[in-house]
């Protein structure tokens, strides 16, 4: 059937969506099969802030709708949900999902339509659907009267078209929880599926030999680093102490941020076997990582470790496409992937104690917590599975091929798009008559605002960004941020709050910081390095800084002030950078030969990274094992870079400890590690020999002390070549470029 066209509004640039997700991995498949008679409109943030940044009348209507909007939310009745709920999808948002172009809008995991066209809604777990009044896990719900209404009115309301999901459980507790005949008529199973442009599954790479497996855990597709213990990262750590004590050989690759050492202990894992087996048997990467690189690293990876309390539906399917043997615990939702022992591991356990089925909200929420016995259980069970698996090399790998056809059965991103879409220009078709009481695009300044949306192109660069703010960069000057397809740069080190991520909030909100936006670090023409992005300073910038410095003292005074000129930039009438209010102790490099270089007040410290949290009195008494000080962070640069013996990158005396290959072939290069230290060299360079290493035969190499040092060191010359090469008119070699640059 030939459906009519179809333009859709995708509001998930703006702040409300940051915690749900935004341009989730788990949609993109959506948007790159999406089919000939379907449009799609969301907006760039880049553009926008260009736009209010360039054109001050168009920014003045805007900020003004947005006020008078608030003004009419202020004054309308409702339960205490409804008035929260408005309160989070704050003015400002409320105006450009309105002012988005489209016939109907698609919202996912919490719903924040306009309700001034029709929408159709998708999501995966129950919980997050009422964000932010429920948190998942928390196994209650307040106001649960209030709640179910404000709910069902908006599922309810004529305007919502289908509410879609690819987990049944959740599309039966929906059904339960609002007990409404007609949100039942709007409930459809969806298929689930990954883009074919983001990630083949047609020729997963050959796994190396079973004799030394590699196990990879990853903590979300968010990467959020909130989610290692949900996500079972505890439980992965205890279960590879185990494989190790029985004599298993093999690889765990972590990628997420790691705990402290007290929430692991607490968790019971020994933090000191962990620290001993980093660099050896451990591989811990804790940087961002892009989507391709997730995906390479599956690719690579005999078996995907996930034994965690949620369900984490990209994850799994990317593992299982990339021919990962997935292990995941019988958490909600999981059976919709993973069949036991056909393909994969499925860990009993959770389901009955995290989500029982007693009914009432424990078994629609979850109840997180802590559970010794059920951890000990877990652990015992990955173990025995695993290992009896490695034991039946034929079993594996006949497990292996049932895997990858079943990811290219049951995840084709085509058929998920084409079914949804189908399915949705079908309801949109019967209801026509839905009356729209505001049309969005139909006025002048909507108009102005269409040619800020994500074109053609840009959609691989939303979603390939972090769906939630992750930093960077962090200078003495500024900070900046990648979230959404935008890298955003603050001056200093400021606090942001949710609503602060909006373009809209520094001509909103008296207290949000100033920011930059841009598509790639290169547009922000290294602006987070110098004070007020190097510009000159005006006279009215001396003003504004001489007048802060006089009111400061006076916080009535001083906050008056802000609101003033606030209110001035809004208007266009000044155009200049509000005065930078500079941490007492920050942050300024970290992992610099396994210091950490902090600014406290005026002077910059360096201790070592696993020293723990930074004091200044500390510091000062000598209470560190390895300190060093100075007025500035060249200073502090050149004192570690001495400590460092002259032998120390060639000492490979006879008697010491066996070099030992612990990566191979991370972007084409051999990491080693010797003793405490640790090597890098080109695969073609062939074995590695300490005489070689001697005779400065590796070209090129790198040295460091860290597993994490080192390959910050290779990512940061293959980005210096990059640069290098798209400079250069002239077509040379990669890895001449390499040469030119290490030593």
């Amino acid at each position: 059937m030939r459906h009519p066209p179809l333009h859709v509004a995708i509001p998930w640039s703006l702040s409300h969506y940051i915690p749900l997700g935004g341009f989730h991995p788990l949609y993109r498949a959506l948007f790159d099969h999406v089919p000939e008679n379907v449009r799609l409109s969301a907006w760039d943030n880049v553009k926008l802030y260009r736009k209010f940044r360039n054109e001050i009348s168009v920014r003045r209507e805007v900020v003004e709708k947005a006020e008078r909007e608030g003004q009419r939310l202020d004054r309308v009745d409702g339960s205490s949900v409804a008035k929260r709920y408005r309160k989070y999808f704050w003015p400002p948002d409320h105006v450009l999902t309105t002012a988005l172009d489209g016939g109907l809008e698609f919202h996912h995991t919490a719903p924040f339509p306009s309700l001034r066209r029709p929408f159709v809604f998708h999501c995966e777990s129950f919980a997050p659907i009422f964000f932010p009044f429920v948190q998942q896990g928390s196994g209650n719900v307040e106001d649960y009267e209030e709640l179910k209404d404000h709910y069902r009115s908006i599922f309810a309301d004529p305007l919502c078209l289908g509410i879609f999901s690819h987990v049944p459980d959740t599309l039966h507790a929906l059904s339960a929880f609002l007990s409404d005949p007609t949100v039942d008529g709007k409930l459809f199973s969806s298929r689930m599926g990954l883009s074919a442009e983001a990630c083949s599954i047609h020729e997963p790479r050959l796994k190396s030999s079973l004799s030394r497996p590699w196990f990879l855990f990853i903590n979300s597709a968010n990467q959020n680093p909130m989610n290692f213990f949900h996500r079972g990262g505890h439980l992965v750590l205890r279960f590879w102490k185990e494989m190790v004590a029985c004599g298993r050989e093999g690889l765990l690759m972590l990628r997420c941020a790691m705990p402290c050492d007290l929430e692991l202990r607490e968790h019971g894992v020994d933090v000191s076997w962990v620290k001993s087996e980093l660099g050896r048997s451990i591989v811990w990467d804790q940087s961002y990582l892009a989507g391709h690189e997730i995906r390479s690293l599956m690719a690579g990876s005999h078996f995907f470790l996930l034994p965690s309390v949620a369900l984490h539906s990209v994850s799994i399917m990317e593992a299982m496409s990339a021919g990962a043997i997935p292990v995941v615990s019988d958490t909600v939702g999981a059976s919709v992937y993973v069949s036991d022992e056909e393909n994969g591991i499925v860990l009993y356990g959770v389901r009955k104690k995290v989500w029982p089925a007693g009914g009432g909200t424990d078994r629609l929420l979850g109840r997180y917590g802590r559970w010794p016995a059920l951890d000990n259980d877990l652990v015992e069970q990955m173990t025995n599975r695993v290992s009896a698996l490695l034991d039946e090399p034929r079993t594996y790998w006949d497990m292996h091929r049932h895997t990858l056809s079943h990811a290219k059965e049951r995840f084709s991103g085509q058929s998920f798009a084409l079914d949804f879409w189908s399915t949705v220009s079908d309801l949109y078709a019967r209801c026509r008559p839905v009356s729209v009481t505001a049309k969005a695009g139909s006025d002048r300044l909507d108009r102005s605002l269409n040619e800020c949306t994500i074109q053609a192109e840009g959609w691989t660069r939303v979603f390939e960004s972090p769906p939630q703010p992750m930093l960077r960069i962090r200078t003495e000057c500024g900070t900046v941020w990648e979230l959404g397809g935008a890298m955003i740069r603050t001056y200093g080190n400021p606090r942001i709050e949710l609503n602060d991520w909006s373009v809209l909030a520094p001509y909103y909100k008296a207290s949000a910081p100033a920011g930059m936006y841009a598509n790639t670090l290169e547009e922000l023409e290294g602006t987070y390095l110098h004070p007020l992005g190097g510009r000159r300073e005006g006279v009215r910038r001396k003003v504004v800084r001489w007048i802060s410095k006089t009111l400061r003292p006076f916080p009535a005074l001083y906050h008056y002030a802000a609101q003033v000129l606030t209110v001035y930039r809004r208007h266009g009438g000044l155009r200049f950078a509000r005065p930078k209010v500079e941490p007492e102790i920050e942050l300024i490099r970290q992992g610099v030969t396994g210091y950490n270089i902090i600014r406290h007040r005026d002077r910059y410290y360096a201790i070592l990274q696993r020293e723990g949290e930074f004091s200044p009195e500390k510091a000062e008494t000598g209470g560190y094992s390895s300190c060093f000080l100075g007025h500035s962070v060249d200073e502090v640069l050149q004192s570690i870079a001495a400590s460092i013996p002259t032998g120390g990158l060639f000492a490979c005396e006879e008697d010491a400890e066996p070099a030992q290959v612990i990566v191979e072939g991370f972007h084409n290069f051999n990491i080693v590690r010797q003793g405490k230290e640790f090597y890098a060299f080109l695969q073609s360079e062939g074995e590695f020999t300490p005489s070689k290493l001697l005779s400065k035969q590796y070209d090129p190499f790198f040295y460091g002390l860290s597993l994490e040092e080192i390959q910050r060191k290779i990512l940061g010359a293959l980005a210096a070549e990059s640069a290098w090469l798209q400079d250069s008119e002239n077509p040379v070699d990669s890895i001449d470029v390499l040469r030119r640059g290490i030593h």
